[in-house]
């Protein structure tokens, strides 16, 4: 099918609408792709129950169907729904089904009022609470093997029709802040807490438990048998008078807690992918598993952009690149699952869906933009193609866009499952609002490349224009871009979704450095750059964005290796936590060797309205210190009301540098970055 090219004169420039791709759709896949890391195309498709919904994921040739089926209330009958995982089967796609790990409601699927109640957490005074305030909807319990046996129940009902990925919701169980304190968990804490502190030399009967934690052994209600083999940690609660306060400062156990949660979570759901694959491996299936959100135990990464969500006046905000919040979040995935799995981002809706929020002119913008951002940056895009709250791809004219992308990505997929990611710095444009990624082909010699065995060897510079007007990029003449390279290409191969076939650009090498210009860019082009060999590239070390989580760091020491790279990049936190919050505290600390010296960057987007005081500590010195007072009064971390950069020096050599906060509360970081050369500490 052919999509009109339309011209509209806005403003200065002209704005482009997206070409079609022209090229004829790929062939039909015999099958699907056997390793999930060999997809290049995810597409969300909440819920498939009829073959309506497998057309549109034809029309959309994805690899991996996102949710084509979820348990989240009431199931359906999935033995029924079989036909339609084969029938994907042969479209060549992998079919996803999925499973909350949090919700239960009462009376689901035939749940008898006392499962449910076993089943269920509760708040701190021992009573039922209403998940996400929802009468009749609870959280489970993780600590109940009942519970977790409940969920694999619905996992491999969905195994058994051919479900080939499973999408597990909130494996934390989502708990709030007054929930988790069942009868299960309670247990769970007494085993983890006897076991904690017996490596301390404490014994059950220890009086350290009455001087260190506050445990009165004295009162049967908190101890039954006066030890603590039978502590009640509600009752303790309730006898220091925490129940309203149990994660503040003057509970003694509340680091206990958290961090006994982390490891019980960490614990259930690691039960709970090992038993999932088991039981494919029993039926000579493999399944592919991964939660919704960063997480260990995986096979794929799949997570929202809720945080990473930029709107202004009620439309897509293109202002900043972010490119670096998607490349960081693509490593931090990676680095938690041990292993580079693909990292995918998609539109989640959870209570609200800021997807539709936007014109529909504004979705295919993001599409084009941010979603080019992602690949270039070494993620993947789950475009949008059904979902819940009226998200309908065929009815909102999002879906022709949609299999424009994907047929780019089919034909150049090479690009991105075959190379890997160089960086982003210094690469410099001769235009502003463009987002720019360089990424290295290898293979080791020109002629064996002709000859087919190998890909022949290139950079590969993507551009991603962010200058939009009414929903559509504003095209570019001659774009040129300055990188840190001293040989020119043999050729300059330009390929992009909003034309079809390929253009050729030009590369030119002045005063050290290549620059290769683009004879046109809409919304996001492609430079193939190949080389007989390739050529060094000397670029700088990339930021990496943390996440913003509220809970104490799992990490406090981050060693910095070769090249600035930073061991576990993930656990580096975006909220440095002060005084407000003592629990959650646990600033970072560097183990760096920098022979020539160097600085730990980090950029700061805003302040708690008690304000920060940042502290610098290099081998327990202060070296220096950031006065950060609140300035609009508002505890919104990404309110940006600083977004400053700051340099903390580190002196050549090895060091132990600590970036502490000593005020009053969180100061949010929105990125580090190592400047200078480093070598392993």
């Amino acid at each position: 099918m052919k999509f009109p090219l339309w011209l509209f004169a806005l403003g200065p420039g002209l704005v482009l609408a997206a070409e079609p791709a022209g090229d004829s759709p790929p062939p039909e896949r015999r099958a699907p792709v056997k390793d999930i890391s060999r997809a290049v195309v995810y597409t969300v498709n909440e819920v498939i129950l009829s073959d309506a919904g497998l057309e549109l994921a034809r029309q959309a040739d994805s690899d991996v169907l996102v949710r084509g089926w979820f348990k989240w209330y009431h199931a359906p009958d999935f033995a029924r729904l079989a036909p339609l995982a084969a029938k994907a089967h042969r479209m060549g796609a992998l079919f996803g089904g999925g499973v909350t790990v949090s919700a239960l409601y009462e009376g689901e699927n035939g749940l008898r009022p006392e499962q449910v109640l076993d089943m269920a957490t509760r708040g701190p005074s021992g009573r039922l609470v209403n998940a996400w305030n929802l009468p009749g909807c609870r959280h489970g319990t993780l600590s109940n093997p009942k519970y977790l046996e409940y969920l694999l129940s619905w996992c491999r009902r969905q195994i058994d029709a051919g479900a080939d990925y499973l999408f597990m919701d909130e494996i934390d169980a989502a708990l709030a802040s007054d929930e988790g304190f069942d009868d299960y968990s309670i247990a769970d804490f007494r085993r983890f807490l006897l076991e904690r502190y017996a490596a301390r030399g404490w014994t059950p009967a220890d009086r350290r438990w009455q001087e260190a934690l506050r445990v009165d052994l004295a009162n049967r209600s908190i101890a039954a048998d006066g030890t603590m083999a039978s502590f009640q940690y509600r009752e303790y609660l309730k006898a220091l008078g925490l129940v309203a306060d149990s994660h503040g400062p003057r509970n003694p156990l509340a680091a206990d807690w958290h961090d006994f949660r982390i490891q019980r979570d960490d614990r259930a759901w690691k039960y709970l992918t090992g038993a999932i694959r088991n039981y494919a491996a029993a039926r000579d299936r493999r399944v592919f598993v991964s939660g919704n959100g960063l997480a260990r135990y995986v096979d794929l990464q799949v997570l929202g952009v809720w945080e990473h969500w930029r709107t202004r006046n009620g439309r897509i905000d293109l202002a900043e690149s972010q490119i670096d919040e998607w490349a960081s979040t693509v490593a931090a995935g990676r680095g938690l699952a041990g292993r580079p799995v693909p990292v995918v981002f998609f539109h989640d809706w959870g209570f609200n869906f800021p997807w539709l929020d936007v014109p529909a002119a504004d979705r295919r913008l993001w599409m084009r933009v941010r979603g080019a951002e992602i690949y270039a940056a070494g993620g993947m895009f789950a475009f949008p193609v059904q979902g819940p709250f009226g998200n309908d791809s065929s009815r909102d004219g999002t879906l022709p866009e949609i299999v424009r992308q994907s047929r780019f990505y089919h034909r150049h997929e090479d690009l991105y499952l075959d190379a890997e990611v160089l960086g982003f710095e210094p690469l410099e444009a001769d235009q502003p609002e463009l987002s720019l990624a360089l990424w290295r082909r290898g293979g080791p010699n020109l002629q064996q490349a002709k000859t087919g065995n190998v890909p022949q060897p290139a950079l590969i510079l993507h551009v991603i224009n962010r200058r939009a007007a009414g929903g559509e990029p504003v095209a570019r003449a001659s774009v040129t871009v300055s990188l840190p390279v001293d040989r020119a290409p043999l050729a300059v191969r330009v390929v992009s979704p909003d034309w079809p076939g390929e253009r050729a650009g030009e590369a030119a090498v002045r005063d050290g450095r290549l620059r290769v210009t683009l004879p046109h860019l809409s919304a996001y082009a492609v430079a193939i750059l190949p080389y007989a060999a390739l050529p060094a590239v000397r670029l700088a070390a990339r930021r990496i964005t943390p996440a913003w989580r509220w809970a104490r760091g799992e990490r406090s020491e981050f060693p910095v290796h070769r090249g600035g790279i930073v061991a576990e990049p993930w656990a580096l936190p975006g909220l440095i936590q002060g005084k407000l919050h003592p629990d959650l505290r646990n600033p970072p600390t560097f183990l760096v060797n920098m022979p020539q010296g160097g600085a730990l960057k980090i950029h700061v987007r805003g302040v708690a309205s008690r304000g920060a005081k940042l502290v610098w500590l290099v081998d327990s010195r202060t070296v220096k210190t950031i006065d950060l007072p609140d300035r609009d009064g508002k505890d919104d971390a990404l309110a940006a009301e600083y977004d400053e950069t700051f340099a903390l020096p580190i002196p050549p050599g090895r060091h132990r540098a600590t970036l502490d906060n000593v005020g009053g509360d969180w100061a949010c970081i929105g990125w580090y970055a190592l400047a200078g050369e480093t070598e392993e500490p």
